[in-house]
């Protein structure tokens, strides 16, 4: 019969259970007494000068205490972690899977444990870490250490190592940008103001400030938006937001302030199908028509762009005579359709989109907005000619 501990060590005994199924235990990896005493004692050992530190019944025990009183059959283990931060949870095996443990029935598997933690599954583990990794404005450092945080979180079944060797490229040597947001989280939940230098890269590629900076500014939101982070930040003077890159900031400082809180009612996602590519201004109904070959998914850029909460619907024969001189059944023919795309947003980043996508979309109106792409378009024809 195995010795039992002594009473000065056993107030440890949960916490080197707790240890051994947490780093080594999953719904599809419970572990048995036996494996979880084999695994305290090669893991503890080394406090015991007889290299025993638990014996199977102390194991035992513990578990079945704990699986009775505080982690119950039946208990939700999502309810159980947001209450306790994890859950200790007691199955059988039946066939090729693991069942809720039931009670003693003719034949029935012994019992096996796992610990529960909300950790990230595999899909979102590899989606994480690349949207990390490929984003360069992230030091080397930054990588490392971010990746190395988000392994910890990953399910006992992922290989270790096999996707978190980062490749090496050229990153920022000194990014602040963490730092900064961690800034900005504090200087926006006290709801103060922020004295911030803003800067833009010279032919150097060094980042120097912009003309008028530094400048004390109202930030109201973080918002990351075509792959980048951006700080959203009121502008008194013409009562109304501006967008501004995190990793163009090389200095914030806190300044008090006494204010009403703005960001009542401000809606992100809104605010982002609103300002495509991220420019700042006010929003107005745009009017574009875009041509869909079937091959150039064309609508893919739109909801991007846009939201899907865009209206579109089929151009008419009178708006595509008028503005592009066929009908519909003249485009048919050719296997090209032609939409109306109706949205709220601000011009300036639809205008860049426009200009980008010329060959695809034409601007309806705004009339002003429309002739500055037509010059900006004849402006670039310019050059190549």
């Amino acid at each position: 019969m195995e010795k039992r501990n002594k009473p000065e060590s056993s107030r440890l005994n949960l916490f080197y259970i707790l240890q051994v199924l947490s780093s080594a235990s999953d719904d599809e990896h419970p572990l048995s007494v036996s494996q979880i005493r084999d695994m305290v004692n090669q893991e503890f050992g080394y406090l015991s000068s007889g290299g025993s530190v638990v014996s199977y019944d102390t194991v035992k025990r513990t578990l079945e205490e704990l699986t009775d009183k505080i982690f119950p059959q039946g208990m939700d283990p999502d309810e159980a972690e947001a209450r306790y931060g994890y859950s200790v949870i007691c199955v059988m095996k039946k066939g090729n899977r693991f069942i809720p443990y039931r009670m003693p029935e003719e034949g029935q598997a012994p019992k096996q444990y796992y610990y529960y933690e909300g950790s990230l599954k595999t899909p979102e583990l590899l989606l994480l870490k690349d949207a990390v990794e490929t984003y360069s404005y992230f030091s080397e450092e930054d990588i490392t250490d971010i990746i190395g945080k988000l392994v910890r979180f990953r399910p006992r079944s992922f290989p270790k190592g096999k996707y978190f060797d980062h490749a090496r490229e050229e990153r920022e040597e000194d990014s602040r940008l963490l730092v900064n947001i961690e800034e900005l989280i504090r200087i926006i939940r006290n709801r103060n103001l922020a004295e911030v230098t803003y800067c833009c890269y010279n032919w150097k590629k060094k980042l120097v400030p912009r003309k008028g900076y530094p400048k004390i500014l109202d930030p109201l939101y973080m918002m990351w938006s075509n792959g980048y982070y951006y700080l959203l930040v009121y502008h008194k003077k013409y009562d109304s937001i501006v967008n501004m890159r995190i990793d163009r900031i090389t200095d914030i400082r806190e300044v008090e302030t006494d204010r009403s809180d703005r960001r009542g009612g401000f809606n992100p996602v809104q605010y982002r199908h609103e300002h495509p590519v991220m420019f700042g201004g006010e929003k107005e109904k745009i009017v574009v028509l875009c041509r869909d070959t079937g091959k150039n998914y064309i609508m893919n850029t739109v909801i991007d762009v846009f939201g899907k909460h865009v209206k579109i619907t089929p151009a008419g024969d009178e708006l595509l005579e008028r503005y592009l001189h066929h009908d519909r059944g003249y485009y048919q023919a050719q296997g090209i359709t032609w939409y109306k795309v109706v949205a709220e947003a601000a011009v300036g980043g639809v205008e860049l989109w426009a200009t980008q996508y010329c060959s695809d979309c034409q601007i309806l109106s705004p009339k002003k907005c429309r002739e500055r792409v037509k010059n900006r378009i004849a402006m670039g024809m310019e050059y190549y000619s």
